[in-house]
């Protein structure tokens, strides 16, 4: 690659959030020896930059600083204006007030002479001009420069969260009040669900009237509340007619189905109306993304339909995280059935519980009495039990000899197994076969927990000092979702089966050593909940074994 791709592939990485790949691409690739470009050197600057950010308070300040001086030497060699303002942002986070204050000024008059060219060119000129502006504590110029950017290149929404966040990491140096800061933000994300109806025959059903008002009330939510991208299924209903007021309003449609669209019309379409299908396909047809949460086309129950509802959301999560903007949950829902296993009423709980805000739309019920086809989802079996899993073994292992296998066995897996066994009732099934590890457990705040804890401990081994080789390192991967749970005839023990667990093993064997990777429906799931602890990092598609599709993994990082 030449030096223009391999600076391209670290970017890709680092506004994808994968730092930690990042940062091994930077110096694998010789990056940090660069001495004539200015995008190259400032790429030193923002991976410390990016580990400041996540770093805890005790260590910001001297991160700040160091990330300072590799930005100013880039600024020195080039004088570039993108160099200088970044400059002056990690000395102002440094506690470096003065100086901070002077490079922006200095950054300021370089820009005056600068001509940019239309589209992200001026928009990051006029960002460079507000955030000098901010830093000197001219917040109304700021706010007014910042106005003129957006306006230069509306629609390039990641740039717009990168300078949001910069502003907001800047206020924290003197709690300046940044409430201004909201009008400037990218499209809000949501996710949606309601309850399956007809529109005529005896089931349930809504008259011309309600549906109307439905609409209505969908579209005045969605334009007042300025949704860009809306994650969910579409089960015959509130869930199509969400969908297709939301393409009304030009947003980005994804579909999330807990099957293949065969299962999934006959379970949850046709019953309540053939006049559903078109429809059905017309917004498939104008969905962004469709992903597929089962790929069995002859049996689907609440499992999948609860894994699909919980997909959805944590894909709306993640991308208002990227944006820089808020995720927020629309439901049409009659408020009952709190304690069902799937469906509209456990999708309110579900994001209720990670503090999330809602809109709820009332369910306008028909008088008629419903006698034909469920509701919604919430009227299925249950035969499956949502699970998180991890996989992990030791690269290298195979590799050693003989006499260091008991060696490897007292030092590395007794450890390992101690902090396993920390784990307590959240560890339900525990399998192991020489360096392998399988574990299941009953949440992903649990797997997190645990994986995080086993790389930590592994890391703290002192191979050299034990006799051992310095290139074993320990590979985990993370899965989330529905699994059998059923006794294995050979042990007479309950494990786990299905192929979600195939799935989970796929996951170790390309994960880089050292690393823990994730799938996409671990990290929605993570994303979702409460826990603030850890932070998924897309790396994107990676190439499994031969015969094997590709697998969308995310890494998982400690805040």
């Amino acid at each position: 690659m030449s030096p223009t791709e391999q600076y391209n592939s670290i970017l890709t990485l680092l506004r994808a959030g994968a730092l930690e790949q990042a940062e091994k691409e930077y110096f694998r690739l010789g990056l940090d020896t660069v001495s004539d470009n200015e995008d190259i050197l400032a790429l030193g600057g923002r991976l410390l930059k990016s580990r400041m950010v996540e770093s805890h308070q005790s260590h910001k300040q001297e991160l700040a600083r160091q990330a300072a001086e590799k930005y100013y030497h880039a600024y020195e060699a080039t004088g570039g204006t993108y160099t200088g303002i970044n400059t002056a942002a990690m000395q102002m986070l440094a506690g470096d007030i003065d100086n901070a204050r002077a490079t922006a000024d200095e950054v300021l008059h370089k820009t005056r002479g600068y001509s940019p060219k239309p589209g992200q060119d001026a928009y990051y000129h006029m960002a460079t001009v507000a955030e000098a502006y901010f830093i000197l504590g001219d917040h109304v110029r700021a706010e007014t420069n910042l106005t003129d950017a957006i306006s230069l290149d509306p629609e390039n929404y990641d740039a717009h969260a990168s300078t949001l966040k910069q502003f907001e990491l800047l206020a924290t140096v003197n709690n300046a009040d940044i409430s201004w800061l909201d009008k400037f933000r990218p499209p809000k994300t949501l996710h949606f669900a309601g309850h399956i109806f007809g529109l005529d025959g005896d089931g349930n059903v809504l008259d011309e009237a309600s549906v109307y008002g439905l609409g209505k009330s969908i579209l005045d939510k969605i334009l007042s509340e300025n949704i860009g991208y809306v994650y969910g299924a579409l089960a015959a209903g509130s869930d199509i007619l969400i969908a297709e007021k939301a393409l009304e309003a030009n947003a980005e449609f994804h579909l999330v189905l807990p099957c293949p669209d065969e299962l999934f019309l006959e379970t949850s379409v046709v019953p309540f109306g053939e006049h559903w299908v078109p429809r059905f396909w017309a917004c498939k047809a104008a969905a962004k993304t469709v992903r597929y949460l089962s790929g069995d086309n002859l049996k689907t129950d609440d499992m999948f339909t609860a894994f699909a509802s919980e997909t959805a959301m944590g894909l709306a999560v993640l991308k208002a995280e990227r944006l820089a903007t808020k995720p927020l949950q629309l439901l049409i829902w009659d408020q009952k059935n709190p304690t069902a296993k799937a469906g509209t009423a456990r999708d309110a709980k579900v994001w209720e519980q990670a503090g999330r805000d809602q809109i709820i739309i009332p369910y306008p019920r028909d008088t008629r009495k419903a006698t034909g086809a469920g509701d919604n989802a919430e009227e299925l079996t249950a035969s499956r039990d949502l699970k998180a899993m991890v996989f992990a073994d030791v690269r290298g292992f195979g590799a050693l000899t003989d006499s260091q296998v008991p060696v490897f066995i007292d030092k590395i897996l007794r450890p390992l197994a101690i902090c396993v066994n920390t784990q307590g009732r959240q560890l339900e099934h525990l399998n192991t076969w020489g360096d392998g590890l399988f574990l299941v457990l009953d949440s992903v705040e649990a797997a997190a927990n645990v994986a995080s804890d086993l790389q930590e401990t592994f890391r703290a081994i002192d191979l050299a000092e034990i006799g051992l080789p310095e290139f074993l390192a320990l590979r985990i991967g993370g899965h989330y979702g529905p699994v059998h749970e059923m006794r294995d005839p050979f042990t007479n023990r309950i494990g786990v089966f299905g192929t979600e667990v195939a799935f989970a093993a796929r996951i170790e064997p390309v994960t880089v050593p050292g690393s823990i990777y994730v799938s996409e429906p671990f990290a929605c799931a993570l994303a979702l909940s409460a826990e603030e602890k850890y932070r998924c990092e897309t790396v994107g598609k990676v190439e499994a074994r031969k015969g094997q599709q590709a697998l969308k993994l995310f890494s998982l990082r400690v805040r």
